[in-house]
């Protein structure tokens, strides 16, 4: 929504104004089939009818995930299943993060690789739970922080004070701790601290939000990727475990660890964080093609297509680095986030 007139920013501050906290209080009083039913035709359908742009930049993203036309019929179908589940997010996280701890141990249906988890804590060192903008890592990171140790989480701010005000209270109730990122390179010490102390921290790695990422391949095209928490991980010589809070087709939760990254060694601190990033985006292709439904993404991720693209991915091997873009072919898109620090975080 960057670049949006003044007055659909003014909405959008009074839409949000009223409608989080109205949705905090539903979200334990209403049955869930209810709150769906009006995520899906009171909110996410009313928004790609008014605003389409968005829902072409979705089906180009998936076009390219299942080697699809933007026109095929799968594709539409996922485009519009990825909406859903996104609205469907928020009504998970205010609700779970509210009801009692044994309620939400309930609804985890299952948790693969805890194995993982368990030796990473075990070591003794700072532990980086890398997860992507899927599922509902929100929820994940809320029972953890109640049932085995704090967590701590970075995040870029909201451009709507009610949202982060919100997030932040349900964040809190499970025993999450955020540390906000911006522009200075200060910002980013708090992490560096947990993760030196042997902490947990959790991050997102999908999202570049400062256009200052590191290119690499992704689904055969160059998209960037943020490399911040690779070089804090670096830094810290902490273990990066990549994290995945999915959903089940009854709505039920699915936890996944995967197998720790070691970022220690005696190359230096960028080559360790590079080759980190190229482990981590092959994970990311591998569970994006398991649950493509559940990865949000409302913008162009890999740019505006250019004439005469398909959606056939290339053959480069996931995570194989490329060269830099020039500044005419990085996307101008509708990313939120502040621009700014040299160690892009969210």
């Amino acid at each position: 929504m960057a670049g949006s007139p003044r007055i659909l920013q003014a909405f959008y501050r009074l839409y949000f104004g009223l409608t989080i906290p109205f949705l905090v209080w539903v979200s334990t009083r209403w049955p869930l089939s209810l709150m769906y039913w009006v995520a899906r035709n009171l909110v996410m359908v009313p928004f790609n009818i008014m605003r389409p742009k968005y829902l072409r930049a979705i089906k180009q993203n998936y076009a390219r995930i299942l080697g699809l036309p933007a026109d095929h019929g799968e594709v539409r179908r996922v485009a519009w299943q990825m909406g859903y589940e996104h609205a469907y997010h928020w009504i998970d996280f205010f609700r779970w993060s509210q009801l009692s701890p044994e309620a939400l141990r309930e609804n985890i249906e299952s948790v693969e690789g805890e194995e993982h988890f368990a030796a990473a804590r075990r070591s003794g060192r700072g532990t980086l739970l890398l997860t992507a903008h899927m599922g509902n890592p929100e929820v994940g990171a809320v029972a953890l922080g109640r049932h085995v140790e704090p967590v701590h989480v970075l995040y870029w701010r909201d451009r709507f004070a009610t949202a982060e005000e919100f997030r932040t209270r349900m964040r809190l109730r499970g025993n999450v701790h955020g540390i906000p990122v911006d522009a200075s390179l200060f910002s980013v010490v708090p992490a560096l601290r947990v993760l030196e102390g042997g902490g947990i921290l959790a991050a997102h790695g999908d999202r570049d939000f400062n256009d200052r990422g590191w290119p690499v391949d992704f689904f055969g095209a160059t998209a960037k990727f943020p490399p911040g928490p690779f070089l804090l991980a670096a830094r810290a010589r902490a273990l990066v475990v990549p994290t995945f809070f999915l959903l089940t087709p009854e709505r039920r939760f699915h936890a996944i660890y995967e197998e720790p990254m070691e970022v220690d060694g005696s190359d230096g601190i960028e080559a360790r964080a590079r080759a980190a990033m190229r482990a981590w985006i092959a994970c990311l292709e591998r569970r994006i093609r398991q649950y493509p439904a559940q990865w949000y993404c409302f913008y162009p991720f890999w740019g505006e297509p250019q004439g005469g693209q398909t959606g056939k991915p290339g053959s480069k091997a996931a995570g194989e680095q490329l060269p830099d873009a020039s500044p005419a072919e990085r996307s101008q898109s509708t990313r939120g986030g502040a621009a700014g620090d040299e160690i892009s975080l969210s």
